[in-house]
Protein backbone atom coordinates (compact mmCIF):
# COMPACT_ATOMS: atom_id res chain seq x y z
CA UNK A 1 0.00 0.00 0.00
CA UNK A 2 1.31 3.40 -0.96
CA UNK A 3 2.20 5.43 2.13
CA UNK A 4 0.41 8.77 2.32
CA UNK A 5 1.40 11.78 4.32
CA UNK A 6 -1.64 13.47 5.74
CA UNK A 7 -1.40 16.97 7.10
CA UNK A 8 -4.09 18.16 9.45
CA UNK A 9 -4.95 21.82 9.08
CA UNK A 10 -6.97 24.01 11.39
CA UNK A 11 -8.90 27.12 10.48
CA UNK A 12 -9.62 29.56 13.26
CA UNK A 13 -11.96 32.36 12.18
CA UNK A 14 -12.87 35.27 14.43
CA UNK A 15 -16.33 36.80 14.13
CA UNK A 16 -16.43 40.50 14.87
CA UNK A 17 -19.80 40.42 16.64
CA UNK A 18 -19.57 37.07 18.45
CA UNK A 19 -17.87 36.84 21.86
CA UNK A 20 -14.69 34.76 21.95
CA UNK A 21 -14.29 31.92 24.40
CA UNK A 22 -10.86 30.56 25.17
CA UNK A 23 -7.89 30.54 27.54
CA UNK A 24 -6.10 33.85 28.12
CA UNK A 25 -2.32 34.14 28.05
CA UNK A 26 -0.79 36.75 30.33
CA UNK A 27 -0.50 40.06 28.44
CA UNK A 28 2.93 41.68 28.31
CA UNK A 29 3.15 44.61 30.72
CA UNK A 30 4.84 47.97 29.96
CA UNK A 31 4.80 47.06 26.31
CA UNK A 32 6.41 48.57 23.24
CA UNK A 33 5.24 47.56 19.77
CA UNK A 34 8.11 47.64 17.29
CA UNK A 35 7.55 47.55 13.53
CA UNK A 36 9.83 44.88 12.03
CA UNK A 37 8.32 44.15 8.61
CA UNK A 38 5.85 46.76 7.38
CA UNK A 39 5.20 48.95 4.36
CA UNK A 40 7.51 47.95 1.53
CA UNK A 41 9.28 45.46 3.84
CA UNK A 42 6.13 43.40 4.50
CA UNK A 43 6.14 40.05 2.70
CA UNK A 44 3.71 37.26 1.87
CA UNK A 45 5.78 34.49 3.46
CA UNK A 46 8.11 34.06 6.47
CA UNK A 47 9.79 31.38 8.54
CA UNK A 48 9.82 31.39 12.35
CA UNK A 49 12.12 29.37 14.61
CA UNK A 50 12.07 28.30 18.27
CA UNK A 51 14.13 25.78 20.23
CA UNK A 52 11.18 24.77 22.42
CA UNK A 53 7.99 25.25 20.39
CA UNK A 54 5.33 27.90 19.84
CA UNK A 55 2.13 29.17 21.41
CA UNK A 56 -0.31 30.70 18.92
CA UNK A 57 -3.26 32.95 19.67
CA UNK A 58 -5.03 36.11 18.67
CA UNK A 59 -5.42 39.42 20.43
CA UNK A 60 -8.96 40.58 21.19
CA UNK A 61 -9.47 43.80 23.17
CA UNK A 62 -5.84 43.62 24.32
CA UNK A 63 -6.29 40.07 25.66
CA UNK A 64 -4.51 37.16 24.02
CA UNK A 65 -6.85 34.23 23.30
CA UNK A 66 -4.99 30.95 22.95
CA UNK A 67 -5.75 28.73 19.93
CA UNK A 68 -3.15 25.99 19.52
CA UNK A 69 0.42 25.05 20.48
CA UNK A 70 3.16 23.75 18.19
CA UNK A 71 6.02 21.49 19.26
CA UNK A 72 7.78 22.21 15.95
CA UNK A 73 11.04 24.13 15.88
CA UNK A 74 10.14 25.83 12.59
CA UNK A 75 6.87 27.27 11.31
CA UNK A 76 6.04 28.55 7.85
CA UNK A 77 3.69 31.51 7.61
CA UNK A 78 2.12 32.70 4.37
CA UNK A 79 -1.03 34.20 2.86
CA UNK A 80 -3.73 32.06 1.18
CA UNK A 81 -7.20 32.69 -0.33
CA UNK A 82 -10.36 31.91 1.67
CA UNK A 83 -12.32 30.87 -1.42
CA UNK A 84 -10.43 27.54 -1.47
CA UNK A 85 -12.28 26.25 1.65
CA UNK A 86 -15.64 24.48 2.12
CA UNK A 87 -17.63 23.96 5.36
CA UNK A 88 -18.31 20.24 6.18
CA UNK A 89 -19.81 20.18 9.69
CA UNK A 90 -20.90 23.07 11.91
CA UNK A 91 -21.84 23.99 15.51
CA UNK A 92 -19.35 21.75 17.33
CA UNK A 93 -17.25 22.25 20.42
CA UNK A 94 -13.50 22.41 19.97
CA UNK A 95 -12.68 18.84 21.07
CA UNK A 96 -15.42 17.29 18.91
CA UNK A 97 -14.29 19.32 15.94
CA UNK A 98 -10.69 18.18 16.43
CA UNK A 99 -11.73 14.51 16.70
CA UNK A 100 -13.90 14.79 13.59
CA UNK A 101 -11.11 16.43 11.60
CA UNK A 102 -8.67 13.69 12.63
CA UNK A 103 -11.10 10.99 11.47
CA UNK A 104 -11.56 12.71 8.11
CA UNK A 105 -7.83 13.06 7.64
CA UNK A 106 -7.48 9.27 7.70
CA UNK A 107 -9.34 9.26 4.37
CA UNK A 108 -6.76 11.48 2.75
CA UNK A 109 -8.57 14.81 2.95
CA UNK A 110 -7.07 18.05 4.15
CA UNK A 111 -9.25 19.23 7.03
CA UNK A 112 -9.44 22.46 8.90
CA UNK A 113 -11.16 23.97 11.90
CA UNK A 114 -13.31 27.08 11.61
CA UNK A 115 -14.29 29.14 14.66
CA UNK A 116 -16.84 31.95 14.94
CA UNK A 117 -18.16 31.41 18.44
CA UNK A 118 -18.70 27.71 17.77
CA UNK A 119 -16.45 25.29 15.97
CA UNK A 120 -16.87 23.86 12.48
CA UNK A 121 -14.83 21.53 10.30
CA UNK A 122 -13.83 22.74 6.88
CA UNK A 123 -11.96 21.03 4.09
CA UNK A 124 -9.98 22.19 1.12
CA UNK A 125 -10.73 21.43 -2.52
CA UNK A 126 -13.96 19.42 -2.08
CA UNK A 127 -16.90 21.05 -3.84
CA UNK A 128 -17.64 24.65 -4.65
CA UNK A 129 -16.66 27.20 -2.03
CA UNK A 130 -19.32 29.58 -0.74
CA UNK A 131 -16.68 31.95 0.63
CA UNK A 132 -15.79 35.12 -1.20
CA UNK A 133 -12.18 35.73 -2.08
CA UNK A 134 -10.21 37.17 0.83
CA UNK A 135 -6.76 36.70 2.27
CA UNK A 136 -6.03 34.53 5.31
CA UNK A 137 -2.80 33.79 7.12
CA UNK A 138 -1.62 30.18 7.17
CA UNK A 139 0.63 29.12 10.06
CA UNK A 140 1.95 25.64 9.28
CA UNK A 141 4.14 23.22 11.20
CA UNK A 142 5.24 19.71 10.26
CA UNK A 143 1.93 17.97 11.03
CA UNK A 144 -0.71 20.66 11.40
CA UNK A 145 -1.52 24.21 10.45
CA UNK A 146 -3.89 27.04 11.24
CA UNK A 147 -5.58 29.48 8.92
CA UNK A 148 -6.42 32.81 10.52
CA UNK A 149 -7.97 36.06 9.40
CA UNK A 150 -6.26 39.09 10.85
CA UNK A 151 -6.72 42.84 11.06
CA UNK A 152 -4.82 45.62 12.78
CA UNK A 153 -7.11 45.44 15.82
CA UNK A 154 -7.16 41.60 15.85
CA UNK A 155 -3.59 40.48 15.15
CA UNK A 156 -2.29 36.92 15.31
CA UNK A 157 0.14 36.46 18.21
CA UNK A 158 3.07 34.03 18.19
CA UNK A 159 5.06 33.37 21.37
CA UNK A 160 7.67 30.91 22.54
CA UNK A 161 5.99 28.12 24.50
CA UNK A 162 8.41 28.97 27.34
CA UNK A 163 7.63 32.35 28.99
CA UNK A 164 11.23 33.59 28.81
CA UNK A 165 12.00 32.04 25.43
CA UNK A 166 12.77 33.86 22.19
CA UNK A 167 11.45 33.49 18.64
CA UNK A 168 13.48 33.97 15.48
CA UNK A 169 12.01 35.37 12.31
CA UNK A 170 14.27 34.50 9.41
CA UNK A 171 17.74 34.81 11.02
CA UNK A 172 17.14 37.22 13.93
CA UNK A 173 15.81 36.35 17.41
CA UNK A 174 13.42 38.47 19.46
CA UNK A 175 12.11 38.54 23.01
CA UNK A 176 8.39 38.85 23.71
CA UNK A 177 5.68 38.17 21.14
CA UNK A 178 5.55 38.53 17.38
CA UNK A 179 2.27 39.82 16.00
CA UNK A 180 1.09 39.34 12.43
CA UNK A 181 -1.67 41.09 10.52
CA UNK A 182 -2.68 41.37 6.88
CA UNK A 183 -1.97 44.59 5.01
CA UNK A 184 -4.32 46.09 2.37
CA UNK A 185 -1.79 44.93 -0.23
CA UNK A 186 -2.19 41.30 0.86
CA UNK A 187 1.15 41.00 2.65
CA UNK A 188 1.83 40.16 6.30
CA UNK A 189 3.02 42.89 8.64
CA UNK A 190 5.13 41.68 11.58
CA UNK A 191 5.41 43.54 14.90
CA UNK A 192 7.51 42.67 17.96
CA UNK A 193 5.67 43.39 21.21
CA UNK A 194 7.85 43.29 24.33
CA UNK A 195 8.70 45.14 27.52
CA UNK A 196 10.27 48.59 27.25
CA UNK A 197 13.48 47.64 29.06
CA UNK A 198 13.88 44.47 26.97
CA UNK A 199 13.39 46.56 23.84
CA UNK A 200 16.23 48.84 24.97
CA UNK A 201 18.50 45.79 25.32
CA UNK A 202 18.27 45.43 21.54
CA UNK A 203 18.62 49.16 20.81
CA UNK A 204 21.58 50.47 22.80
CA UNK A 205 24.30 48.22 21.26
CA UNK A 206 23.14 49.25 17.76
CA UNK A 207 23.11 52.95 18.59
CA UNK A 208 26.37 53.08 20.58
CA UNK A 209 29.37 50.68 20.61
CA UNK A 210 29.14 48.41 23.70
CA UNK A 211 32.84 48.89 24.49
CA UNK A 212 32.40 52.62 25.15
CA UNK A 213 32.58 54.05 28.66
CA UNK A 214 29.70 52.89 30.88
CA UNK A 215 28.64 56.48 31.65
CA UNK A 216 28.20 57.17 27.93
CA UNK A 217 26.21 53.93 27.61
CA UNK A 218 23.98 54.98 30.52
CA UNK A 219 23.41 58.38 28.91
CA UNK A 220 22.41 56.58 25.71
CA UNK A 221 20.05 54.26 27.62
CA UNK A 222 18.22 57.15 29.30
CA UNK A 223 18.05 59.06 26.02
CA UNK A 224 16.71 56.09 24.06
CA UNK A 225 14.15 55.28 26.77
CA UNK A 226 12.95 58.88 26.77
CA UNK A 227 12.75 59.02 22.97
CA UNK A 228 10.67 55.84 22.95
CA UNK A 229 8.13 57.08 25.49
CA UNK A 230 7.78 60.43 23.72
CA UNK A 231 7.06 58.72 20.38
CA UNK A 232 4.71 55.86 21.27
CA UNK A 233 1.89 57.21 19.09
CA UNK A 234 4.03 58.01 16.07
CA UNK A 235 3.02 54.93 14.05
CA UNK A 236 -0.37 54.25 15.64
CA UNK A 237 -2.25 54.18 12.32
CA UNK A 238 0.11 51.44 11.13
CA UNK A 239 -0.58 49.35 14.23
CA UNK A 240 2.71 49.76 16.11
CA UNK A 241 4.54 52.29 18.30
CA UNK A 242 8.04 52.70 16.95
CA UNK A 243 10.09 51.64 13.94
CA UNK A 244 13.12 49.35 14.05
CA UNK A 245 15.40 51.41 11.80
CA UNK A 246 16.95 54.87 11.63
CA UNK A 247 13.57 56.57 11.17
CA UNK A 248 13.38 56.03 14.95
CA UNK A 249 16.02 53.86 16.66
CA UNK A 250 17.93 50.89 15.27
CA UNK A 251 16.66 47.70 16.93
CA UNK A 252 18.10 44.23 16.25
CA UNK A 253 16.42 42.24 19.01
CA UNK A 254 17.94 39.55 21.21
CA UNK A 255 20.94 38.79 18.99
CA UNK A 256 22.23 42.35 19.35
CA UNK A 257 22.30 42.29 23.15
CA UNK A 258 25.57 42.82 24.98
CA UNK A 259 26.30 42.51 28.73
CA UNK A 260 27.74 46.05 28.87
CA UNK A 261 24.70 47.70 27.33
CA UNK A 262 22.27 45.51 29.27
CA UNK A 263 23.93 46.71 32.49
CA UNK A 264 23.57 50.33 31.33
CA UNK A 265 19.84 49.74 30.77
CA UNK A 266 19.39 47.93 34.10
CA UNK A 267 21.26 50.53 36.16
CA UNK A 268 19.13 53.36 34.74
CA UNK A 269 15.88 51.38 34.73
CA UNK A 270 12.86 53.66 34.34
CA UNK A 271 14.87 56.90 34.22
CA UNK A 272 13.75 59.46 31.65
CA UNK A 273 14.51 63.07 30.74
CA UNK A 274 11.57 65.38 31.42
CA UNK A 275 10.60 68.97 30.71
CA UNK A 276 7.71 70.22 32.84
CA UNK A 277 7.07 66.65 33.97
CA UNK A 278 6.77 65.08 30.51
CA UNK A 279 9.26 63.01 28.45
CA UNK A 280 11.15 65.21 26.02
CA UNK A 281 11.83 64.65 22.33
CA UNK A 282 15.25 63.25 23.13
CA UNK A 283 16.93 63.60 19.74
CA UNK A 284 20.51 62.43 19.48
CA UNK A 285 23.09 62.02 16.73
CA UNK A 286 26.54 60.61 16.13
CA UNK A 287 28.87 63.64 16.03
CA UNK A 288 28.02 67.34 16.31
CA UNK A 289 31.21 68.52 14.65
CA UNK A 290 31.93 70.52 17.81
CA UNK A 291 28.61 72.36 18.13
CA UNK A 292 25.05 71.02 18.35
CA UNK A 293 22.18 72.67 16.49
CA UNK A 294 19.00 74.47 17.55
CA UNK A 295 15.97 72.23 17.05
CA UNK A 296 14.08 74.92 15.11
CA UNK A 297 16.85 75.09 12.52
CA UNK A 298 16.57 71.38 11.70
CA UNK A 299 13.03 70.34 12.57
CA UNK A 300 9.82 72.37 12.71
CA UNK A 301 9.46 72.84 16.46
CA UNK A 302 11.38 75.29 18.61
CA UNK A 303 11.80 73.20 21.75
CA UNK A 304 13.22 75.02 24.79
CA UNK A 305 15.40 72.10 25.88
CA UNK A 306 17.06 71.53 22.46
CA UNK A 307 19.40 74.48 22.22
CA UNK A 308 22.82 74.76 20.61
CA UNK A 309 25.69 73.76 22.91
CA UNK A 310 29.39 73.21 22.33
CA UNK A 311 31.06 69.88 22.91
CA UNK A 312 33.20 70.20 26.03
CA UNK A 313 35.97 67.98 24.67
CA UNK A 314 37.31 67.18 21.21
CA UNK A 315 35.85 63.79 20.31
CA UNK A 316 38.34 62.64 17.63
CA UNK A 317 35.56 60.75 15.87
CA UNK A 318 36.07 59.28 12.38
CA UNK A 319 33.62 61.90 11.12
CA UNK A 320 35.13 64.94 12.82
CA UNK A 321 35.94 66.03 9.28
CA UNK A 322 34.87 64.54 5.96
CA UNK A 323 34.81 65.26 2.26
CA UNK A 324 32.48 64.22 -0.57
CA UNK A 325 33.29 64.81 -4.25
CA UNK A 326 30.48 64.76 -6.81
CA UNK A 327 30.56 65.41 -10.54
CA UNK A 328 28.05 67.74 -12.17
CA UNK A 329 26.36 64.73 -13.80
CA UNK A 330 26.05 62.95 -10.43
CA UNK A 331 24.58 66.05 -8.83
CA UNK A 332 22.14 66.55 -11.72
CA UNK A 333 20.88 62.98 -11.30
CA UNK A 334 20.52 63.35 -7.53
CA UNK A 335 18.59 66.62 -7.79
CA UNK A 336 16.09 64.93 -10.15
CA UNK A 337 14.68 63.13 -7.11
CA UNK A 338 13.14 66.44 -5.96
CA UNK A 339 13.00 68.62 -9.10
CA UNK A 340 14.04 68.63 -12.74
CA UNK A 341 16.35 71.61 -13.12
CA UNK A 342 18.25 70.13 -16.06
CA UNK A 343 22.03 70.00 -16.00
CA UNK A 344 23.35 71.65 -12.86
CA UNK A 345 25.49 74.70 -13.54
CA UNK A 346 25.80 76.29 -10.11
CA UNK A 347 25.53 75.43 -6.41
CA UNK A 348 25.69 78.14 -3.77
CA UNK A 349 24.96 78.44 -0.06
CA UNK A 350 22.02 80.81 0.39
CA UNK A 351 21.62 80.74 4.19
CA UNK A 352 23.41 79.33 7.23
CA UNK A 353 22.12 78.78 10.75
CA UNK A 354 23.75 80.73 13.60
CA UNK A 355 25.98 77.69 14.27
CA UNK A 356 27.27 77.70 10.69
CA UNK A 357 25.28 74.77 9.27
CA UNK A 358 23.81 75.14 5.81
CA UNK A 359 20.11 75.96 6.10
CA UNK A 360 19.36 76.70 2.44
CA UNK A 361 21.29 75.71 -0.68
CA UNK A 362 20.48 76.99 -4.18
CA UNK A 363 20.97 74.60 -7.08
CA UNK A 364 20.74 76.23 -10.51
CA UNK A 365 20.36 74.22 -13.68
CA UNK A 366 19.83 74.64 -17.41
CA UNK A 367 16.04 74.37 -16.94
CA UNK A 368 15.45 76.07 -13.62
CA UNK A 369 16.58 76.23 -10.02
CA UNK A 370 15.58 74.87 -6.63
CA UNK A 371 16.28 75.76 -3.01
CA UNK A 372 17.06 72.74 -0.85
CA UNK A 373 16.58 73.11 2.90
CA UNK A 374 17.89 71.56 6.11
CA UNK A 375 18.07 67.74 6.09
CA UNK A 376 16.78 67.64 2.52
CA UNK A 377 20.27 68.83 1.57
CA UNK A 378 21.84 65.81 3.28
CA UNK A 379 19.41 63.37 1.71
CA UNK A 380 19.84 64.64 -1.84
CA UNK A 381 23.64 64.81 -1.82
CA UNK A 382 24.32 61.93 0.56
CA UNK A 383 26.19 64.11 3.05
CA UNK A 384 26.97 63.20 6.65
CA UNK A 385 25.79 66.56 7.99
CA UNK A 386 24.84 70.07 6.90
CA UNK A 387 27.96 71.46 8.57
CA UNK A 388 29.92 72.00 5.34
CA UNK A 389 31.38 74.31 2.72
CA UNK A 390 31.12 73.87 -1.05
CA UNK A 391 34.10 74.19 -3.37
CA UNK A 392 34.42 73.71 -7.09
CA UNK A 393 32.77 74.11 -10.48
CA UNK A 394 31.05 77.48 -9.96
CA UNK A 395 32.90 80.75 -9.75
CA UNK A 396 30.57 81.69 -6.92
CA UNK A 397 32.26 79.58 -4.28
CA UNK A 398 33.20 80.64 -0.79
CA UNK A 399 36.90 80.49 0.01
CA UNK A 400 36.30 79.90 3.72
CA UNK A 401 36.86 77.60 6.69
CA UNK A 402 35.46 77.34 10.22
CA UNK A 403 37.97 78.10 12.98
CA UNK A 404 37.68 77.33 16.70
CA UNK A 405 39.23 79.87 19.08
CA UNK A 406 41.06 79.05 22.31
CA UNK A 407 37.81 79.84 24.16
CA UNK A 408 35.93 77.31 22.04
CA UNK A 409 33.87 79.74 19.94
CA UNK A 410 33.46 78.92 16.24
CA UNK A 411 34.02 81.56 13.55
CA UNK A 412 33.69 81.42 9.77
CA UNK A 413 36.98 82.73 8.30
CA UNK A 414 36.97 84.14 4.75
CA UNK A 415 40.38 83.73 3.05
CA UNK A 416 39.66 86.38 0.40
CA UNK A 417 42.19 89.23 0.70
CA UNK A 418 43.82 87.54 3.71
CA UNK A 419 47.61 87.36 3.96
CA UNK A 420 50.14 85.42 5.99
CA UNK A 421 53.87 85.88 6.44
CA UNK A 422 55.89 82.95 5.11
CA UNK A 423 59.60 82.44 4.50
CA UNK A 424 58.99 83.89 1.03
CA UNK A 425 57.37 87.00 2.54
CA UNK A 426 53.77 88.29 2.52
CA UNK A 427 51.49 85.74 0.78
CA UNK A 428 47.83 86.06 -0.26
CA UNK A 429 45.70 83.07 0.83
CA UNK A 430 43.63 83.18 -2.37
CA UNK A 431 43.91 79.90 -4.31
CA UNK A 432 46.48 78.41 -1.93
CA UNK A 433 46.76 75.11 -0.12
CA UNK A 434 46.16 75.90 3.54
CA UNK A 435 47.33 73.60 6.32
CA UNK A 436 45.52 73.97 9.66
CA UNK A 437 47.42 72.57 12.62
CA UNK A 438 45.06 71.07 15.20
CA UNK A 439 45.54 69.28 18.51
CA UNK A 440 45.97 65.90 16.84
CA UNK A 441 47.27 66.62 13.34
CA UNK A 442 47.10 69.04 10.44
CA UNK A 443 44.36 69.31 7.84
CA UNK A 444 44.91 70.50 4.27
CA UNK A 445 42.34 72.84 2.76
CA UNK A 446 42.76 72.46 -0.97
CA UNK A 447 42.81 75.43 -3.31
CA UNK A 448 39.80 75.78 -5.60
CA UNK A 449 42.20 76.13 -8.52
CA UNK A 450 43.16 72.45 -8.02
CA UNK A 451 39.58 71.15 -8.31
CA UNK A 452 38.28 69.88 -11.65
CA UNK A 453 35.86 72.16 -13.50
CA UNK A 454 33.43 69.24 -13.57
CA UNK A 455 33.45 68.58 -9.80
CA UNK A 456 32.05 69.96 -6.59
CA UNK A 457 33.62 69.19 -3.25
CA UNK A 458 31.54 69.22 -0.07
CA UNK A 459 33.92 69.57 2.85
CA UNK A 460 32.35 69.27 6.28
CA UNK A 461 32.36 67.90 9.79
CA UNK A 462 30.15 65.90 12.10
CA UNK A 463 27.60 63.18 11.39
CA UNK A 464 23.83 63.43 11.77
CA UNK A 465 21.24 66.17 12.17
CA UNK A 466 23.17 67.76 15.03
CA UNK A 467 20.23 68.14 17.45
CA UNK A 468 20.40 66.95 21.05
CA UNK A 469 23.08 64.67 22.47
CA UNK A 470 26.23 64.07 20.46
CA UNK A 471 27.17 60.44 21.03
CA UNK A 472 30.85 61.08 20.40
CA UNK A 473 30.64 64.14 22.62
CA UNK A 474 29.09 61.98 25.36
CA UNK A 475 31.92 59.49 24.96
CA UNK A 476 34.54 62.21 25.39
CA UNK A 477 32.80 63.60 28.48
CA UNK A 478 32.54 60.13 30.05
CA UNK A 479 36.23 59.47 29.42
CA UNK A 480 37.02 62.75 31.16
CA UNK A 481 35.14 61.92 34.37
CA UNK A 482 31.58 63.11 33.74
CA UNK A 483 28.70 60.84 34.79
CA UNK A 484 25.66 60.12 32.64
CA UNK A 485 23.44 62.69 34.36
CA UNK A 486 26.03 65.43 33.85
CA UNK A 487 26.28 64.44 30.19
CA UNK A 488 22.52 64.59 29.72
CA UNK A 489 22.14 67.92 31.50
CA UNK A 490 24.85 69.38 29.26
CA UNK A 491 23.10 68.47 26.02
CA UNK A 492 19.48 68.94 27.14
CA UNK A 493 18.70 72.26 28.83
CA UNK A 494 16.10 73.09 31.51
CA UNK A 495 15.25 69.43 32.09
CA UNK A 496 15.04 66.94 34.96
CA UNK A 497 15.96 63.26 35.07
CA UNK A 498 13.02 61.50 36.70
CA UNK A 499 11.83 57.96 37.41
CA UNK A 500 8.96 57.02 35.11
CA UNK A 501 5.70 55.63 36.49
CA UNK A 502 5.52 52.75 34.02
Amino acid sequence: MKRSYLIFFVIFMIAVLVPIKGNSMEPISDKVRVGLFHGSLARSTYRFYSDTGFKLGCKIDNNIVETIDFSDKMLEVCTVDAKDFVSIKNNMNKNDALDYAIQLSKHGTENYLFFDGSWSVWTRGLGESKLSSSNLILVKGGSKGILLPSTTDKPIVLQNIQPEGVIAIEDRRYRGALEMMLTPEGCIQVINELGLEEYLYGVIPKEMPPNWHVQALKAQAVTARTYTLANLSKWRKQGFDIDSNTSDQVYYGFDAENPNTNIAVDETRGEIICFEGKPIEAFYHSDSGGLTEECKDVFVSDLPYLKSVEDIFYSNSPNSTWEVSLSIDEISNRVKSVANVGKVCDISIFERTPTGRVKKLIVKGSEGEIILEKNQIRNVFGLKSTFFDVLGASNNYTNTAHAVSSEGSITLVDFNNKYVITQEGLTNLWNKHISILGAENSTIIESVSNISDNMYIFRGRGYGHGVGMSQWGAKAMAENGYNYKQILLHYYKNVEILQSNL
